[in-house]
């Protein structure tokens, strides 16, 4: 974790979200950050970019395919405890969510090389001023 501070809530999210695949980890990722829930000031829109060319390589076929969450009951339980959670427990989560990401090992050089180049978690982190 990055974060000292966080509440229960969010380190239980957190807990779940640990749990997920490595597909389903960037599927729920995209997903949150299309809708935080609060307007960040920093640009997120290059993590979403990211994200979804990460999810490309880890399933191609997911560019065809419009993402159902009713098929993915974790994915659903997770985005509906997000929405439970406070502004700041909001703020929170994503930049855990994030930091979980760029610290996972995807088993793929490609991967690991574009997370860690371009996910910048530490300012993120820093704009939402969340330490």
């Amino acid at each position: 974790m990055l974060l000292d501070n966080n509440t229960e809530k969010v380190i239980d999210l957190l807990n779940i979200y640990d749990d997920l695949n490595d597909v389903d980890k960037v599927r729920l990722s995209i997903h949150l950050l299309e809708d935080l829930g609060f307007t960040p000031t920093y640009d997120i829109n290059n993590f979403i970019k990211l994200l979804k060319n990460v999810l490309l390589i880890l399933d191609p076929e997911s560019k065809n395919v419009i993402t159902n969450f009713a098929k993915y009951k974790n994915l659903l339980f997770i985005s509906a405890k997000y929405m439970e959670l406070s502004l700041e427990e909001k703020k929170k989560f994503s930049v855990e969510m994030l930091f979980n990401i760029f610290q996972y090992d995807f088993k793929n050089e490609e991967i690991n090389t574009k997370i860690n180049e371009q996910l910048n978690v530490y300012d993120y982190c820093y704009s939402l001023n969340v330490l």
